[in-house]
C-alpha cells in the first residue's frame, strides 16, 4: 500500500510517502490481482536506523519550485537608507518684473546603504550606524536694493539664502 501525500508549506509544493523512488518517476502502473496470502512473506522488516530513515525521508520528499540555496548566506537586520551622491548647481534667475528666484543646490542621484547589524554564519558581525550630516554647502549670498517708505534707493544689503548639500557619515564595526 502506498502513501502519498501532497502538502504545501511556505509556499513550496512537497510531495512525500513511503514509495520506492522508481516508482515515484513513473506513473502508477494499472491494478494488478493482489497476491494470495501464502505467497506473502512472513518474515518481518529489520528496523531502519535514524541514518537510513533520515536518508529515507530525503529520497522521498521532493521540492516543487524550492530557490536554490546559496553556499554562504547572511541575515540583515535593520534598514536601507537613501543618500544623495550628486547634486545640481544652484540657480539664480531673475523675472520679468526684476524679481530674483534662488534654487539651492538639489541632489540629483542617490544610493541606498544599510544601516543595522549583519551577521554571516561563521559568527561574523558587522553594524553600520548613521551618525550624522556634513555640509558641504555655503550660503548663497545676493546683492538686494533697500528703498525707504518713499520708494527712494538708500543703499545694498546682502542677503544669505541656505544652500546645504549635506553628505552623511557612517560608522562600521566589524568583528
Amino acid at each position: 500500500m502506498k502513501k502519498i501525500t501532497l502538502s504545501v508549506f511556505l509556499g513550496l509544493a512537497v510531495v512525500s510517502g513511503f514509495f520506492p523512488a522508481a516508482v515515484a518517476a513513473e506513473p502508477s502502473p494499472t491494478p494488478q490481482a493482489s497476491p494470495s496470502p501464502a505467497a506473502v512473506s512472513a518474515t518481518p522488516r529489520p528496523k531502519a536506523t535514524p541514518d537510513e530513515e533520515e536518508q529515507e525521508i530525503r529520497r522521498n520528499h521532493r521540492f516543487l519550485g524550492e530557490p536554490a540555496r546559496p553556499a554562504r548566506t547572511t541575515m540583515f537586520i535593520g534598514r536601507e537608507v537613501a543618500v544623495p551622491t550628486g547634486y545640481n548647481a544652484p540657480r539664480i534667475t531673475t523675472s520679468p518684473g526684476g524679481a530674483q528666484v534662488i534654487q539651492p543646490a538639489t541632489p540629483h542621484s542617490f544610493e541606498t546603504r544599510k544601516t543595522g547589524v549583519m551577521l554571516s554564519p561563521d559568527g561574523g558581525f558587522e553594524q553600520t550606524e548613521l551618525e550624522g550630516f556634513i555640509n558641504y554647502g555655503t550660503p548663497i549670498r545676493t546683492i538686494v536694493p533697500i528703498y525707504n517708505e518713499k520708494g527712494e534707493f538708500l543703499g545694498t544689503a546682502i542677503q544669505k539664502h541656505p544652500n546645504n548639500i549635506l553628505q552623511p557619515v557612517f560608522r562600521t564595526i566589524r568583528r
